[in-house]
């Protein structure tokens, strides 16, 4: 009897960590710590390593109403073109539109001749 309790109680929290994982949403109890706007931890009152992934994000994070701390994700934004051919200075990329967009980029500081560059890029562009 012992034994099955213990494969049910492991199937559960399989289960359970599981659905954790692949949520968007987690709600914890615990105490925050916020310093000059630079810094900011959560101590969680029950720690359980790995309930929440790892992640590296822009976002919004507020002190709501009722006390309680809400962060947002920013959404990255995913590429709407696809990238042809790469340059010294930019790129040669295909739009979602059907359209062939030159991207070139040259610094001041590097003493080129703007026009010649644009030029001889747009040239490799299309060879």
């Amino acid at each position: 009897m012992i034994q099955n309790i213990e494969n049910v109680d492991k199937q559960f929290n399989a289960e359970n960590q599981n659905n954790i994982s692949q949520c968007d949403h987690v709600q914890l109890g615990g105490q925050a710590y916020y310093d000059e706007k630079k810094f900011f931890m959560f101590t969680p009152d029950d720690p359980v390593v790995g309930q929440v992934q790892k992640f590296r994000g822009l976002g919004m994070g507020q002190q709501m109403a009722d006390g309680t701390f809400d962060f947002v994700r920013k959404p990255q934004r995913k590429p709407k073109s696809t990238l042809i051919k790469k340059l010294a200075h930019g790129r040669l990329s295909a739009t979602i539109d059907g359209a062939i967009q030159l991207t070139l980029k040259v610094f001041k500081s590097e003493g080129l001749n703007i026009e010649e560059t644009i030029t001889k890029e747009a040239k490799e562009a299309f060879e």
